[in-house]
């Protein structure tokens, strides 16, 4: 996955802090033009996705409505 070592640098370094889509795009490519942070927003939701199905992250995807804005956080260890 493309983006996946900059989600993980990012979200491991702040166990437990939460963070949306936008926030870790504009941390993976700062750089980006508006037409490239949409391929680059779907390259960071599926990172994060496979993050979450695997345990290591946690969201809030399953409380908000269409249109809202989930938040994603690195699981602390315990």
């Amino acid at each position: 996955m493309k983006y996946a070592r900059e989600v993980i640098d990012l979200m491991a370094a702040y166990p437990g802090r939460r963070f949306k889509i936008r926030q870790i795009v504009n941390h993976a490519a700062p750089w980006a033009t508006p037409r490239q942070r949409q391929s680059i927003r779907e390259g960071v939701r599926r990172v994060v996705l496979s993050l979450e199905e695997n345990g290591q992250v946690c969201s809030t995807r399953s409380q908000v409505c269409n249109g809202g804005d989930a938040e994603y956080w690195w699981k602390p260890q315990h």
